[in-house]
């Protein structure tokens, strides 16, 4: 009997798995309005003068961040934000911002994020929402030189 349960109890887990896939339920699913993904990057510039708030690739692999913007597709209420940083330089703070795609301009920061004596660190993101579009995420030095950043990332 207890075999049978623990039987259909995985049957039971693996079909609720397979709909949440299906449904696109997970995060960073760009076609749901839930939770976006994207990986963070180190940021290399040819112009150390440049304003230096640009939008990565998104295929980082030094950690990543994850946003949703509850309210109504199109009528976003706030962020809300996670981003995790990997291997960044050890005890060092970092500025967050959260950008809207064309900005440019990293003017005011979402957050802080401090890392440990390796150089990982998170920080959670709470700005109000600025509606539909695609955004993305920058961290600057204490110098506000931009030294990561994430690809552009949907909120409906």
């Amino acid at each position: 009997m207890t075999l049978r349960r623990v039987i259909t109890g995985g049957i039971a887990v693996t079909l609720g798995v397979a709909t949440a896939t299906a449904s696109g339920a997970f995060a960073g699913n760009p076609d749901s309005n839930g939770a976006q993904r994207s990986g963070l990057s180190v940021v290399t510039s040819s112009d150390p003068t440049s304003d230096q708030c640009q939008p990565g690739s998104g295929a980082g692999t030094n950690g990543f961040t994850m946003f949703n913007a509850p309210g109504k597709p199109g009528a976003t209420i706030k962020f809300n934000g996670e981003v995790s940083l990997k291997r960044g330089a050890p005890d060092t703070v970092y500025s967050v911002y959260l950008e809207p795609e064309g900005s440019n301009h990293c003017k005011t920061p979402a957050g802080m994020l401090a890392t440990n004596t390796v150089g990982n660190g998170n920080a959670h993101l709470v700005k109000p929402g600025e509606g539909a579009g695609q955004y993305y995420v920058v961290l600057r030095d204490d110098m506000g030189k931009e030294q990561f950043a994430t690809g552009l990332v949907t909120v409906k």
